[in-house]
Formats: structure tokens, sequence, C-alpha cells
């Protein structure tokens, strides 16, 4: 008796399977949010609709949306870097605090006839280098103390932002709040006409984006820090200089989060005060675990995530009562819908599993031919 040969349905690449899922969760969750909404009193259909006439029916709320997004995307870009290497980056917020730290040495010393080209290069650079440094004590802490990197970076991110506040209430401060002085015009990165949107800082995250998507699909680089994502003994065993690719992608990362703090110092705020990271860190984490480490669905996810809060901060001043609503309800969105697509990856991971062992149960034994 010989055995049948079966055939098997090609199965869905990551990618599109990854889709599917955001797209469900998404449709869920606004199902969700339309219940909260009529239970608020409020009106779904046309908070929606005023939601989408904010946000993307005008010229400048498109460019609030796009800024918003632009220090997401380098966060999360560096992000997948360590994130492939299997490194837990959660000081990445310290790391956006101490890059935008070190431009602001440079920008609150700028005086109004300084040229801006000379200016902002040093600027953005000071602000790699600082993201990359503090990036690099993570890094050498779990190399050489074997200090688990989301502990070494709670910590980092924890001295970093007492490192500002000091800053703000001692040498730096130039008001009555603890923040220094508006910088001046050559130190600001510059505007598009009169939009609040800055050409410079697209192409800096897009370049950002596009070349860590490169390196992970197509360079050698890429590969090992993928064999180290899934076993770092393993690639050791093969070859892969393990301690120097954990230092180089934390540094990496450090740079790119670095570059996400000087957008928000030297166009967002146009100052430094606390808070200045705004979440940005914590919430690049978020988009890189809800994209399951995809990085094709980044800047559609990245987009999502600057478009709620400006369309909340809008709907919070709308006029019309049976529309305005708290800017936490943009919270409670965008969580439930981190929690949905987690949910339904687990789903989708568990109904997998059982798809590979299938095949394995059911094959017949040599003793039955």
């Amino acid at each position: 008796m010989t055995a049948q040969s079966t055939t098997s349905r090609p199965a869905l690449s990551r990618t599109a399977i990854g889709i599917l899922v955001v797209v469900v969760a998404f449709a869920l969750v606004l199902l969700l949010m339309g219940v909260v909404l009529l239970l608020l009193g409020k009106d779904p259909a046309r908070t929606l609709q005023e939601f989408i006439r904010y946000t993307m029916s005008n010229d400048q709320g498109r460019a609030d949306v796009i800024m918003t997004a632009l220090p997401l995307l380098l966060c999360a870009s560096g992000l997948l870097v360590t994130f492939t290497a299997g490194l837990w980056n959660i000081g990445i917020e310290g790391q956006i605090v101490m890059g935008s730290i070190f431009c602001v040495g440079l920008a609150r010393l700028v005086e109004a006839d300084w040229n801006p080209w000379l200016v902002i290069p040093f600027e953005l650079l000071l602000a790699m280098l600082g993201g990359a440094l503090w990036a690099a004590v993570a890094g050498l802490l779990k190399i050489f103390g074997n200090v688990n990197e989301i502990f070494g970076g709670v910590a980092l991110n924890f001295i970093a932002t007492n490192i500002g506040l000091w800053l703000l209430n001692g040498d730096w401060r130039e008001s009555t709040y603890p923040q220094t002085a508006p910088f001046e015009a050559p130190a600001l990165l510059p505007r598009l006409g009169t939009q609040r949107l800055s050409l410079l800082a697209i192409i800096i995250a897009v370049a950002a984006f596009v070349t860590v998507f490169m390196m992970l699909r197509g360079t050698r680089w890429g590969l090992q820090l993928k064999a180290m994502g899934k076993s770092e003994k393993s690639a050791f065993l093969l070859g892969v200089r393990t301690r120097r690719n954990t230092l180089l992608s934390m540094m990496l990362c450090g740079a790119l989060a670095g570059l996400a703090g000087a957008i928000q110092v030297l166009f967002t705020y146009g100052m430094l005060k606390p808070g200045t990271s705004g979440g940005v860190g914590f919430t690049s984490v978020l988009i890189v675990l809800l994209v399951n480490v995809q990085p094709a669905l980044v800047p559609l996810v990245t987009l999502f995530f600057g478009l709620v809060p400006v369309g909340s901060l809008k709907l919070a001043s709308a006029l019309r009562e049976d529309v305005r609503v708290d800017t936490s309800l943009g919270n409670v969105f965008q969580s439930l819908l981190v929690l949905t697509v987690l949910l339904a990856s687990g789903v989708q991971w568990r109904l997998s599993s059982r798809q590979r062992v299938r095949p394995a149960e059911s094959t017949p034994s040599p003793a039955s031919e």
C-alpha cells in the first residue's frame, strides 16, 4: 500500500496575516468604541466624521498627524533592530531624553544671526551621540555586568529624567517654570511654508526607516541579528560576535531615539521642558509589539498612533456637544487596539501551532505499507 500524496494550501505570509489581524482588531475596537460613545450619550457616526475632518480633511490636521508620527517612526525603527536581536530596549525613553539634552546644549547657545544650515546638522549629530551613548550604557551593563536590558533600561530612564530636571531647575532654567527659553530661529528645524511641518524631519525619519528595513532584510548583519533573536547561544556557537552586535544594535536604536528627541525640542516644543519625550518611547514599544516585529507594517501603525492623539485633542475642543469627548478616550482607544491585536495574535499562534502538529500525527508509518 502506497501512501497518498497530499497537497497543502499555500500559507499566508506573516505580513499578510499581520495585516489581517490588525484590520480585524481595528474593526472590533471601532465597534467597542461606538458602544462606549453611545453610553456616553454621543453620536458615534458624527464623532467619527468630525474626527476624520479634523485630522485628514485639512492641511494643518494632516501636518500635525505627520509630525506626531515622525518621532514614533524613528523610535520604532530603532526598536526593530533591538527586538530582532532579542533585546528589549525599554530604556528608549531615557535615550530620547539624553538625545534632546545633548542637542539643547548647543541650541540654547545659538543666536539669531547664526547660519541654520551649519547649526542644525551639529544639533542632530549631538542628539544621535547622546542617545547612542546612553543606550551603550545599557548594552555594556548587559554584556559585562549581566544586567538584563529591561532592568538596566528602566533605571537609566529614571536617571535621564532626573538629569533633565536637574538642568531645568538649575543653570538651564530661564523662566518662572522649569524650562529653557525658546530657541532662536536658526536652532529650530525649518518649517515647510506656513504649516507646522518640517520637510527635513520627514526625510530623516523616512530615510532611517528605509535603511533599517533594507538592513534587516538584505544584509549579513541583519541575518546575524535574526539568529541572535532566535537563540543568542546558538548564534555565538555559529561564529556570530554576539557581544559586539548587542552593543551596536543598542547604540543604533539609541541614535534614532536621540533624533526623535531632537525633533521634539527643535520643532514640536521649541525648548526643553519636563516630559519632552511625551511617552514616545513606550508608545513605540507598543507599536513594534503590535506589528509582531514586522517592519512592513510599522509606517501604517505609526500613522495611526499619530492620528489618534491629534484627533482626540481636536474633539476635546469641539463646539458641538454631541461630539465633544475627553482626550483620555483616545488613550482608551489605543489601549483597546493593542490588547485586541495581542489577543488575536495569540489565538492565531495557537491555531498555527496545532496545524503544524497535525500533519506529523497523520503521517502513515512505514509498517502500514
